[in-house]
């Protein structure tokens, strides 16, 4: 895996040209949509890098100190993280909404990144990730309003950034393709995250327009197009010879179910 590319692209390229929301423009909600606006984006606060930014896991560690790239490009992909917290912080702020400090499904979501290890932690993460693609752009088309559509743009493009970077992680751990336990697991636990989006944020969205239906949907997409683009990079990085033990992100422990 070419860690010196996503190095670049965390620490320097995707940091270019990024605007910042015009966060002092006029605020024309109705009250209804802004205090749902201002909730649902409250919650996802808090779990989207306004908790524990990094790995959580028990061994998480161990991989950190397996080897310098790879503790850099962690460390970055976090630091991304991070700004959306700050990102979604401006637009609860904007909106006058409450932050949310803990939860008891938060509480619940980190104590399972913990015990279950580095290898799940990730694959849960990546999960998430493709999840909350379709949560911000529902919120974008639905919530009427420019600074947050701004916000919620640019979180898309890091988020396609991350998802990118798991696909190459994971095609260089499973050079002949990912296993049909794997595959299970990954839409199994994708549809589990998609239904409790919707039962924690459902009544905030529906207060925007958003049905259930497109969440639902927009998620399925998603972890579809991220599974077929992961078999043909696998098919091509075989057929290509490229094999074996690479570095950094192939070791074991982050192999994949």
């Amino acid at each position: 895996m070419n860690l010196a590319k996503w190095i670049h692209h965390f620490g320097t390229a995707n940091r270019l040209d990024r605007p910042e929301p015009e966060w002092d423009l006029p605020l024309v909600l109705d009250e209804g949509k802004r205090t749902a606006l201002a909730a649902t984006l409250a919650q996802y606060q808090l779990g989207d890098g306004g908790g524990p930014c990094r790995l959580i896991a028990r061994d998480a560690e161990r991989l950190r100190a397996s080897d310098e790239e790879v503790r850099k490009v962690i460390d970055l992909w976090f630091a991304e993280e991070a700004e959306h917290s700050r990102l979604l912080a401006g637009a609860v702020r904007r909106l006058g909404g409450t932050f949310v400090e803990d939860s008891l499904a938060f509480r619940l979501f980190n104590q399972c990144r913990r015990a279950f290890g580095a290898r799940f932690e990730m694959m849960v993460l990546l999960i998430v990730e493709i999840v909350s693609t379709a949560y911000y752009r529902l919120v974008r088309k639905s919530c009427g309003d420019v600074p947050v559509r701004q916000m919620c743009r640019l979180i898309l493009r890091d988020e396609a950034g991350h998802i990118a970077f798991h696909r190459e992680r994971l095609s260089a751990c499973h050079p002949e393709g990912v296993s049909w336990r794997w595959t299970a697991a990954f839409f199994f636990l994708g549809a589990g995250c998609a239904g409790f989006l919707w039962l924690s944020h459902g009544r905030w969205l529906r207060r925007l327009g958003v049905r259930a239906k497109e969440l639902f949907s927009l998620s399925r997409q998603g972890l579809v197009h991220f599974h077929r683009r992961l078999r043909y990079s696998a098919r091509s990085r075989a057929r290509q010879g490229v094999v074996g033990e690479e570095k950094g992100f192939s070791l074991h422990h982050l192999s994949g179910m």
